[in-house]
């Protein structure tokens, strides 16, 4: 009968602390890392300065952990670059040029890892802007847009001017954002459509640019 105490005893513990391991791959403690994310997204940089310099690209790693909270921990999170070639980047976030490409830079801490594309060419984005495509209905201006629910659809379309002075059309290229996608949606490739009354932001990013804020009114 001892034996048989032991034995449901010893089987007990056992489960218990299969329990306890198994539950601690899904519950994250309040100060455990739950995730790094990098910053700036898939930025272009040329291959030499004004100073004729190898240029560079400073990325920030920030850490969020289990109460939410953020920490940027670029100096201890571990970088490498895919393609040495293109860019190094050192133990602090730094990437400096090499050579023309796209390499994956790539930041890891806490079994957590977070990549974007670096490119290196001869001319990158500047600043880049946002207007109405030909034979848009609503009220378009440089800085934005008054439309109605039953406007329909509007294309937008995006420039980017670039360090040569060049301009080009990056419509489809562009990551598209919307402020309030209650008021207003924009899809993958800049076309704005209405859905309620309110105000919005619309902003485009290519080379890890980013627009200024396009408003949008929507009226009745």
């Amino acid at each position: 009968m001892a034996n048989r105490i032991r034995i449901a005893i010893t089987l007990g513990a056992l489960l218990c602390l299969g329990t306890a391991l198994s539950c601690g791959k899904f519950f994250i403690g309040a100060k455990d890392l739950a995730g790094i994310s990098l910053s700036p997204l898939n930025p272009a940089i040329t291959l030499h300065n004004s100073s004729n310099q190898a240029a560079t690209q400073q990325f920030s790693a920030t850490g969020t952990y289990g109460d939410l909270s953020t920490k940027d921990i670029s100096s201890s999170a571990t970088w490498s670059s895919s393609s040495t070639g293109v860019a190094t980047i050192s133990t602090s976030g730094l990437a400096t040029a090499v050579g023309l490409g796209t390499t994956i830079i790539t930041a890891k801490a806490g079994g957590y890892s977070a990549s974007t594309n670096l490119t290196v060419a001869n001319s990158v984005a500047s600043s880049i802007a946002i207007s109405c495509g030909s034979g848009s209905l609503g009220i378009c201006t440089a800085s934005g847009v008054t439309m109605t629910t039953a406007t329909g659809a509007i294309q937008l379309v995006a420039t980017a001017t670039f360090s040569n002075n060049t301009t080009q059309d990056v419509t489809s290229s562009s990551t598209w954002a919307s402020s309030n996608t209650s008021v207003a949606t924009v899809s993958t490739s800049g076309v704005l459509t209405a859905v309620s009354t309110g105000s919005a932001n619309i902003t485009a990013t290519y080379q890890g640019v980013a627009s200024p804020a396009f408003s949008v009114t929507v009226t009745f």
